[in-house]
Order: structure tokens, then C-alpha cells, then sequence
């Protein structure tokens, strides 16, 4: 299936699943979920998918559709259905690691992209101010690289008590507790244009693959494996 775009009624049933998050509703409006929503989304994941590796074909990665489902057993004064969608490009890894992953994401009256980590261990960004210290230099030419542009912007947690010993202008990276490189948009018409939507994707993760590639060591995915 080709990837042709979202629609206005993509939008439609994210408004629904908003007001309406039971599962009498969803069960009378899965079709619609099935037609507008995840078949598109696995469709752009696809084609995106596929653009991406024929382009770094060296590069190991998988690609992963999120579920609209919540965990039944997570559900206890929650919704139980995500009102949001979205995919990921990141390296295989083993349950419970963390790892950097390309995202795009589709809300309601928002869509979003970019490269990051989902909730990074300590562990993790210790070994991301160790290599700051220890070549400084490295994620300086990324940080002067990210700065020539202005599609991705460097967002995420910090922490509560600032940490000194950074060069300046790598300062906010070191104080990060997780982090992403974004590109956020309230228009969600932008998605309505497939071919338009697919190429701006690929580009934007092209950009972004040297940011990918300098943490994906420091992961605890990439971490050479403990042989028994």
C-alpha cells in the first residue's frame, strides 16, 4: 500500500478517541481507525522504512508501528486506548535497553519528528558527559552542524541541579536528563500530502543520522554484548 497521506478524516477519529475513550466507541469506529489512521501509518512507516535503508543500507534498523492499544493491565484509571500514533526506525535491541530511534508522530491538533531517546538510563547519559569531556570537539561539530538549520531543535528533560564542567556551548547537551532533535508542527494538514510528507521524513532523518550514529554507542543497545 502506497502511502498517499492523512486525511481530515484521520483527524476526525483522533478527535473521537479524545472525547470518546471507551471501548463501546472504538468497537463501533474501528474501520475508521483501520482506514484512516493505521493503515497510513504503517504505510508511511513502510515507505519511509525503505527510502531510508536503500539510502544506509549499512545501517542496522527495524521498524516498529505503536499499537493504539494501552496495556489492559496498565489501564486502572487511564484510558485505555493512546490518543496518538506513531512509528520508530531504531537499532534491534534487547528488552528493557535503551537505544536512540527515529519517530514520527501524529496527534489530533499536532505532528511531530525527529531522532532521540525515549527515557535514557543514567548509565547512559553518564557515558554521554564522559565522551563530552573526554573529545568535547566530536558533538561540537554536531552541535554547530544543528545550528545551520532550522527544521530540528534540541528539546528534552534537564536536570534539576545544573552540572558545570561542559565547554559552553555544549553545556545543554551535558545537562540533559533525556532528549530528542524535533521538528513540531501545529498544522496537521502538512501530513495530507504523502509523497510531500515521505520526502520531508527522509530528509529530516538524513539530516539527523550523524546525531544517531554518534549515540547509538553510548546506548545501552550498542554496548558490545557479554559473552557467557
Amino acid at each position: 500500500m502506497a502511502f498517499e497521506g492523512f486525511s481530515e478524516q484521520t483527524i476526525d477519529f483522533l478527535y473521537g478517541i479524545f472525547f470518546q475513550n471507551e471501548r463501546l466507541w472504538f468497537a463501533a469506529h474501528k474501520d475508521e481507525y483501520l482506514t484512516h489512521l493505521q493503515r497510513p501509518m504503517k504505510a508511511l512507516a513502510d515507505e519511509t522504512f525503505q527510502r531510508l535503508t536503500a539510502l544506509y543500507p549499512r545501517k542496522d534498523l527495524v521498524c516498529r508501528v505503536a499499537r493504539i492499544y494501552r496495556d489492559a493491565r496498565r489501564c486502572r484509571g487511564i484510558n485505555f486506548y493512546k490518543e496518538s500514533l506513531w512509528f520508530t526506525l531504531q537499532p534491534p535491541a534487547e528488552p528493557g535497553q535503551d537505544y536512540p530511534c527515529f519517530w514520527f508522530e501524529l496527534g489530533r491538533e499536532t505532528w511531530s519528528y525527529g531522532m532521540g531517546f525515549w527515557m535514557p538510563s543514567a548509565a547512559t547519559m553518564a557515558r554521554h558527559r564522559t565522551a563530552i569531556d573526554a573529545a568535547p570537539q566530536q558533538l561540537g561539530r554536531l552541535h554547530a552542524r544543528l545550528l545551520t538549520q532550522a527544521e530540528f531543535l534540541l528539546e528534552g528533560e534537564r536536570y534539576a541541579r545544573f552540572k558545570t564542567g561542559a565547554p559552553p556551548d555544549l553545556a545543554g547537551w551535558y545537562n540533559m536528563k533525556a532528549f530528542s532533535l524535533q521538528h513540531e508542527s501545529i498544522d496537521v494538514t502538512e501530513t495530507f500530502d504523502g509523497p510531500a510528507l515521505v520526502e520531508r521524513l527522509v530528509n529530516g532523518f538524513s539530516f539527523l543520522m550523524p546525531y544517531y550514529d554518534y549515540f547509538l554507542p553510548l546506548s545501552q543497545a550498542g554496548q558490545p554484548r557479554q559473552v557467557p
